[in-house]
């Protein structure tokens, strides 16, 4: 504490300066509703893009408290981590908001969990929330990590010994046949792919993932609400365009989809997981959730048997990190650029995931959304401190470019001033 308060106070808000910066970009013509600033940043422009080949090793990487001393707690108020379907303690005070009063009135829906611990200390957690749990709400393409965590369970329970970045999916048609590493990079980074000119492989690869099922499995829908206990959770539903347009006009790019009509999971013995097609759902989720599955992936190494991802292998896992780390969404790079923390922290670790559509008419689902984990080490004390968290934020939004230049300079401030808070020690 001493140590944190020799630094300069941090600015109050990055609010008014984010946004001013994004109108400028979008009057210089660099920014556009389909290119926000901060939103499709992309890694490339990431002080950290040559690091996320090291997040996993970084991850299981137990260090004594002697060399970096976990996050405080004064207070006592920090508990063990749920067991699977436990739900935690969530701090939301009068009107659902708790411990973050402090956020903007646009934020609709958070949660925010705080780790502490080290090799020779097991982990203990506190859990904010605002509507964390009441509200299952789209949150667009930030659910699209799940089914993978989920798939990565199934085929390590048949499988314990086979990495899934070097498992094949193969379309039944045989067009196409591609490593799990490849589509779940290719998912998060929404990277150009061949023969799929129209932009919605992010989308197809998402719901191909969903329909990888082991007979006997409980789809991804039912497995999420047995893990975080959130019985109302659903999730078995589409990513955009996974089907053709409607009314497709001649102005429509020409549709590919080639895991429509069924795909498999192929491991060194040949096929591991088959596809299974369930009823179709929504994507209804709430921040806990997203929370609680993120936590559960970067946490890996310090949980115990009865809360880790059952049955999933950090071999196999360590794949999903390293994917996560190319969103382009780069909302806790510019909170620590903000806030002036760039050249203060070392060991860094950014697994995030965006999600945004304002593109329905319904205001009441329109949202831009990010769930993202993130570890530090702050070197600005002696031994360094640890700085470990994971959260989940939604903003309803509407189409029109300034109202998405507004909430994309929303959604950076808002996780500036968690990620300030986290560092200053100033979440009670």
């Amino acid at each position: 504490a001493a140590a944190v308060a020799r630094h300069p106070p941090f600015p109050t808000s990055a609010y008014r300066a984010l946004v001013q910066q994004a109108r400028a970009e979008a009057a210089a013509g660099r920014a556009s509703e389909e290119h926000l600033p901060i939103l499709d940043r992309g890694l490339a422009a990431s002080p950290w893009r040559c690091e996320t080949p090291r997040y996993a090793a970084r991850l299981a990487t137990r260090i004594p408290a002697a060399q970096l001393l976990p996050y405080p707690d004064p207070a006592g108020t920090f508990a063990p981590y749920p067991a699977h379907g436990v739900l935690p303690s969530i701090l939301s005070g009068t009107g659902g908001r708790g411990g973050l009063e402090f956020l903007s009135d646009e934020v609709v829906q958070a949660c925010l969990c705080v780790g502490s611990f080290a090799a020779d200390r097991p982990l203990r957690v506190r859990w904010y929330g605002r509507r964390a749990l009441e509200d299952n709400v789209q949150f667009w393409s930030a659910t699209k990590f799940v089914a993978p965590l989920h798939l990565v369970c199934q085929a390590n329970r048949l499988s314990p010994g086979t990495p899934i970045g070097s498992t094949l999916v193969r379309s039944l048609d045989g067009s196409r046949a591609e490593t799990v590493a490849t589509l779940f990079h290719d998912m998060v980074s929404y990277a150009p792919r061949a023969g799929e000119p129209d932009g919605g492989s992010s989308n197809r690869i998402a719901y191909m993932f969903k329909k990888l099922l082991n007979r006997g499995e409980p789809d991804v829908q039912s497995w999420l609400r047995a893990l975080s206990g959130n019985d109302q959770a659903l999730l078995m539903g589409w990513y955009g365009q996974w089907g053709p347009p409607r009314q497709a006009t001649a102005a429509d790019p020409a549709f590919f989809n080639p895991y429509r009509q069924g795909v498999e999971l192929l491991g060194p013995a040949g096929v591991l997981i088959g596809q299974r097609d369930r009823p179709r759902t929504r994507n209804l989720v709430s921040a806990y959730d997203l929370v609680r599955l993120i936590t559960m992936l970067g946490w890996h190494h310090q949980l115990s048997q009865n809360t880790r991802l059952p049955g999933a292998q950090w071999a196999s896992l360590a794949t999903l990190v390293e994917g996560l780390g190319h969103d382009t969404a780069r909302y806790i790079d510019v909170a620590l650029e903000q806030l002036g923390l760039a050249e203060a922290v070392a060991e860094p670790v950014i697994l995030s995931k965006l999600g945004y559509g304002a593109e329905t008419g319904d205001p009441c689902i329109d949202a831009l959304s990010y769930v993202a984990f993130a570890s530090f080490r702050d070197l600005r004390s002696t031994p360094p401190r640890q700085r470990c968290f994971a959260l989940a934020l939604r903003l309803p939004t509407r189409p029109g470019l300034d109202t998405a230049l507004r909430h994309d300079a929303r959604m950076a401030a808002e996780v500036t001033e968690i990620v300030r808070r986290v560092f200053a020690e100033q979440l009670t």
